[in-house]
């Protein structure tokens, strides 16, 4: 009946309903962007020639966007111009000979006329468009090398135009059909769907799963403001420790059902089963860790201070946005870490558990010493 109260409390608090109208909104936002027409960068593109492989280009980058999105421009000044206003994010000028252009570099691995790609400034972006545009003219120059490669080694370097038809042709053959990758998880026993989700989606576990961290925070915070008001000196029991553990359990209740809404809306749930047991496990992990803070730091404006150096600390990492693959033995301090990791790899699910079991035995023997201080 306790318990009934303090969650009607809790809903008449305008910190704690804000709270949880974060959610519902950044889902639908993100959602909302990631189903309209736009691609992770906008890039410029002037191609003026004719020859095979600037036609090549034009029509592989008009068809296989991908991520991109890309714009095409008349003149070379207008790319440039596009990118000064930030229009796109960079552009790409290529030669108006793009056959001599692959020539050079299949014969000698050199060419003087290079593709342009002119930016504000450098950034992560402009390498994986290094990357994309690199990757869609290696074909050309892959397919002059394989007749550069056959004349010389099978016709002495002296083909006939109907020997240079066929070995082009015999090349263009052999192009792989259908997609020669597919992705698949460490835990092959999952059930889940394997539906490709957008790159805006992808961070959105991550960031409900701080979101949350951030709600048990929270808890601490109110446990504080209701410990001053003298809420626990008619709340007595036996065990204060289960106490406390109920009242966090009543707080992040409702944010975790939220949660497993989200992921839903957001296209990335996964197996039932294996989604509830990880919440689970990372709630009590978050609920003894924001017990141990409360008990070392005692109050309110020290939980603010730290707060949002537990947030930024679990976003770097935990693999949120990017995962550090050498920081490992720093990454396991942290619970969302293990959450993150534990929906796809049964280890971590052992690992989130162990993680649990030692927060609840720091939390167990800070609390005894506290009481007995008492």
């Amino acid at each position: 009946m306790k318990y009934i109260l303090l969650l009607k409390r809790l809903l008449k608090k305008k910190s704690y309903i804000f709270m949880l109208l974060i959610v519902p909104l950044m889902v639908m936002m993100l959602n909302a962007m990631s189903s309209a027409d736009a691609g992770l960068m906008t890039i410029g593109v002037y191609i003026p020639g004719t020859d095979e492989s600037s036609d090549f280009l034009r029509q592989d980058l008009k068809e296989n966007p991908g991520s991109l999105q890309f714009v095409f421009y008349d003149t070379e000044d207008e790319v440039v111009s596009a990118v000064e206003s930030q229009q796109v994010v960079e552009g790409w000028i290529v030669p108006e000979d793009l056959d001599a252009v692959v020539a050079n570099m299949a014969s000698d691995n050199n060419s003087k006329e290079k593709i342009q790609i002119i930016i504000r400034e450098q950034g992560l972006t402009h390498l994986l468009g290094k990357e994309v545009i690199s990757s869609r003219v290696f074909p050309r120059i892959a397919r002059d090398m394989a007749v550069r490669y056959v004349s010389q080694f099978v016709y002495n370097d002296k083909p006939s135009k109907d020997e240079i038809n066929h070995i082009l042709q015999t090349y263009d053959n052999y192009g792989i059909n259908g997609n020669l990758f597919e992705m698949g998880y460490v835990d092959e026993d999952a059930t889940y769907t394997k539906e490709e989700v957008s790159y805006l989606m992808m961070p959105l576990r991550g960031i409900l799963a701080l979101w949350l961290l951030l709600c048990a925070i929270a808890a601490s915070m109110y446990y504080l403001e209701d410990e001053k008001s003298g809420l626990f000196i008619w709340w007595k029991v036996k065990a204060p420790i289960i106490r406390d553990f109920l009242y966090y359990v009543v707080i992040i209740a409702i944010p975790s059902v939220m949660v497993l809404v989200g992921l839903a809306y957001g296209g990335v749930f996964t197996d039932i089963k294996r989604e509830l047991l990880a919440l689970i496990l990372y709630d009590l992990a978050i609920i003894f860790l924001a017990n141990i803070l409360r008990l070392l730091i005692q109050s309110i404006k020290g939980l603010g201070i730290i707060t949002p150096i537990l947030i930024m600390a679990s976003a770097i990492f935990a693999p949120v946005f990017i995962d550090f693959k050498d920081g490992r033995t720093i990454q396991k301090f942290c619970p969302t870490f293990h959450y993150l990791y534990c929906i796809h790899d049964e280890y971590y699910v052992q690992s989130l558990l162990l993680y649990s079991i030692i927060l609840l035995i720091i939390w167990y023997l800070i609390n005894t010493i506290a009481q007995r201080i008492k």
